[in-house]
C-alpha cells in the first residue's frame, strides 16, 4: 500500500512538473526545483520537493558566513575553470544516505558526528544528477521573443561535484570570483520525514559584462571605451585678486581681453592641451570645430659652464681641457672714458690693516 501511494505521488509530481514547465517561464528557482526532484525520483525513487528558494548576490567576504558550520561543504567545478560551492545540511545528508543504505528515510534524530569524504561521495551522484537536469532545463528554454528582454541564466550551467571542503573558511579561500549568486533551498524529503537545506554558491558575472552582453554590445575588454570623457573649451582667461573675486556679486561684468572665438583651447580634465578649437554655431546650438594641437616650442637649454678643477685629495671631478692658446694680436673694443681723478669717498676708501694678521693660505693650496 505504501509503495502504491509513493508511486502515485511520484506520478502526480511528474505531471505537475510537466504542466508547470508548459505554462510558466523557466527561472533559476524553478530549474532547481525540477532538477532536484527529478534526480531523487529517478535515482532513488525518493519523493523530494523544494518548498522555498531564496536568492541573493554576495561578495567573497560573505561566503564563509553564509555557509553553516554543520553543513557538508564541497567545491563545484564549472566551465573554463570556474569554481562554485554547495552546502548540504546534516538532515539532507542523512536522508540521502539512508535511502541508499536502507531503502527508506527514517525519522530518527540526526546524529551529531563529523562529516567525512565518504558522506560526500554518497551524495555526489544525486547532486551531479540534479545539476545535469538543471542544465537541460535551462538549455531547452526558448529564446526570448524579439523586442522582449531575456534572462541570462548561463551562470548556472556546467557545474559538477568537485571535492569536499573541511570548513567554511577553507571553502572561501578556494574560490576566486568576486561575487556569487547565493541560492538557499528548503527541501522536504520523503513526505516530511526530513526537512533539509541545500545551499548553492555560483560565480556571478561582472555587472558591466552582463549588461554589455544583454545589449549585444562590445565584450567586457572594450567596455573602457564607453567611459565618458570630459573635454573643456577655453576661449579666454581672466586673473583676479582674491579680494576682488570674493567681492563679486550677481550682475557684475568682467572684461575679457584677448577673447578669440577662432583660437580657443581644447583641454582635458587634468589641464593638458588636447588641441585647438574654433567656436561657432550649428543650428540652435553652440558648436566646436576641433583642430590639431600646436607642437610645443623648442627652447634651447643654457649651456652649463665648465666647473673649475679642484686640487687636492678630495677633488672628484676631472680637470677640464685647457683652452687653446690664441696667437697674434687681438683687437679689443674701445671703452668709454672713465674718471679716475676724484679720490674715493668714504665708501670706497681703503682700510689699512691695524696689525699684521696672518691670513693663512686664504683657501688656496
Amino acid at each position: 500500500m505504501a509503495d502504491t501511494q509513493r508511486k502515485n505521488l511520484l506520478r502526480d509530481l511528474a505531471s505537475a512538473a510537466r504542466r508547470e514547465q508548459e505554462t510558466r517561464e523557466m527561472s533559476p528557482g524553478r530549474a532547481l526545483r525540477l532538477g532536484l526532484a527529478r534526480a531523487a525520483a529517478q535515482l532513488y525513487d525518493l519523493p523530494l520537493q523544494v518548498t522555498e528558494v531564496k536568492t541573493s548576490v554576495v561578495g567573497i567576504d560573505a561566503v564563509a558566513g553564509a555557509c553553516g558550520e554543520e553543513m557538508l561543504l564541497a567545491l563545484l567545478d564549472g566551465p573554463e575553470g570556474a569554481r562554485g560551492a554547495v552546502g548540504l545540511s546534516r538532515a539532507m545528508v542523512a536522508a540521502l544516505i539512508e535511502v541508499q543504505v536502507m531503502g527508506v528515510v527514517s525519522t530518527l534524530e540526526v546524529r551529531d558526528r563529523v562529516l567525512t569524504p565518504t558522506d560526500a561521495a554518497m551524495v555526489a551522484p544525486w547532486l551531479d544528477g540534479a545539476l545535469e537536469r538543471v542544465d537541460r532545463s535551462l538549455e531547452e528554454e526558448p529564446a526570448a521573443e524579439p523586442g522582449k528582454p531575456g534572462k541570462d541564466m548561463g551562470w548556472m550551467i556546467g557545474y559538477r561535484f568537485g571535492a569536499m571542503a573541511e570548513e567554511p573558511r577553507a571553502l572561501a579561500l578556494a574560490l576566486d570570483a568576486a561575487r556569487f549568486h547565493l541560492l538557499r533551498l528548503t527541501v522536504d524529503v520523503a513526505l516530511g520525514r526530513r526537512i533539509g537545506e541545500v545551499l548553492l554558491l555560483l560565480p556571478a558575472p561582472p555587472a558591466a559584462e552582463s549588461a554589455t552582453h544583454a545589449k549585444g554590445g562590445a565584450p567586457a575588454g572594450e567596455s573602457f571605451l564607453q567611459v565618458p570623457a570630459e573635454l573643456r573649451v577655453i576661449a579666454g582667461r581672466l586673473s583676479l585678486p582674491l579680494s576682488r573675486a570674493g567681492a563679486l556679486q550677481p550682475g557684475d561684468v568682467l572684461p575679457l581681453e584677448g577673447l578669440s572665438m577662432a583660437s580657443a583651447e581644447l583641454r582635458s580634465v587634468d589641464g593638458s592641451l588636447a588641441g585647438k578649437a574654433r567656436l561657432g554655431r550649428m543650428g540652435d546650438h553652440w558648436a566646436v570645430r576641433f583642430g590639431a594641437a600646436e607642437p610645443p616650442a623648442v627652447t634651447q637649454e643654457p649651456r652649463a659652464l665648465p666647473a673649475r678643477a679642484a686640487t687636492g685629495p678630495a677633488s672628484m671631478p676631472q680637470a677640464q681641457e685647457a683652452p687653446q692658446e690664441v696667437t697674434g694680436q687681438v683687437e679689443l673694443p674701445d671703452l668709454p672714458p672713465m674718471d679716475f681723478d676724484d679720490p674715493p669717498g668714504a665708501e670706497g676708501a681703503l682700510m689699512p690693516l691695524a696689525t699684521s694678521e696672518d691670513l693663512g693660505n686664504a683657501g688656496f693650496e
